[in-house]
């Protein structure tokens, strides 16, 4: 009876796969969640010369600024790769309309010679391997002749990783349950995960950089910084001003013209309203007793 019991309880094979399946590719979001956010810092702030790791970013933080990535044509786009993939499912191939274009596109194959052997045994199996094989090796001929071309013409570098990650995917598809085949379809995934990590890295690295330059478009409204200092600092650029307090004061000296690109725990990183490439400057000061830091909206600073 406890027998009987215990494999009542037990989750079944299918079960089991389909939690596995869940597990990975949950894994695999999450580092690819990661690596956009991280990828969008660096590119964000490395336009100012300051390291994402030198801020201290967690996990999280990078997981939720890479969510906020996503646009609607990514999502609208994914769903679209879910219905294609979820389709084969649906016994579509067995619908009087599936049918009949079958019947068409073997006709049209027929009429070539050269294609003429993919419909000659009739079986529908065969067919679609033979199809699925020579769509793969094409897919995969016409990636690497966009990857040699591109060092030649403007060739989009996510239509080389779209080809370049479906192309194997497609070659071994047919025989990724035979012995033989288990090899290549996993380096294939393996492949493919790769073009999909390396295009979410540009996408990310693109927006953090059209980021960066909208903060230096709008720095004369973003945030304005006061700087109060017992010590003169070496606090010079476009834009910025020191005034000398007297002496009666706690601080002796004050900056004026700095804007906030970023705080993290008491350290504040600093631009000059001016900012641009070519004097690319960055200050970095820590809250103390003998410095004291004031933040301002950038719009009264002007006014």
């Amino acid at each position: 009876m406890s027998a009987d019991l215990d494999q009542a309880s037990a989750p079944s094979p299918g079960a089991r796969g389909v939690a596995g399946l869940l597990v990975a590719n949950t894994s695999l979001l999450i580092a690819v969640l990661v690596y956009m956010g991280w990828t969008y810092d660096d590119a964000l702030y490395g336009y100012f010369h300051v390291r994402p790791l030198d801020l201290d970013v967690s996990i999280i933080e990078y997981m939720l600024r890479s969510l906020a990535l996503f646009t609607p044509g990514v999502v609208v786009f994914a769903a679209v790769v879910v219905a294609v993939t979820a389709a084969r499912g649906w016994g579509l191939g067995r619908t009087k309309v599936v049918r009949r274009i079958d019947d068409i596109a073997r006709a049209r194959i027929s009429a070539v010679s050269a294609l003429r052997w993919l419909v000659a045994t009739g079986d529908d199996e065969h067919t679609g391997r033979f199809l699925l094989i020579g769509a793969g090796v094409a897919v995969t001929v016409i990636a690497l002749v966009l990857d040699w071309s591109a060092s030649h013409v403007q060739i989009s570098t996510y239509v080389v990783l779209g080809f370049l990650g479906s192309g194997p995917l497609l070659l071994t598809w047919p025989t990724r349950a035979e012995r033989l085949g288990r090899f290549p379809y996993a380096l294939a995934i393996v492949v493919a995960a790769v073009c999909a990590l390396w295009a979410a890295s540009l996408y990310a690295h693109g927006l953090g950089t059209q980021a960066a330059k909208a903060f230096v478009r709008n720095l004369p409204s973003s945030t304005a910084v006061v700087v109060y200092s017992t010590q003169p600092l070496a606090l010079s650029g476009p834009g910025v001003t020191v005034e000398p307090l007297p002496a009666r004061f706690i601080y002796h000296y004050r900056y004026y013209g700095l804007r906030l690109l970023t705080a993290r725990s008491g350290t504040y990183y600093l631009v000059p309203q001016d900012w641009s490439p070519q004097y690319d400057l960055t200050y970095i000061l820590n809250e103390s007793d003998q410095t004291r830091i004031e933040l301002l909206s950038g719009v009264r600073a002007i006014n």
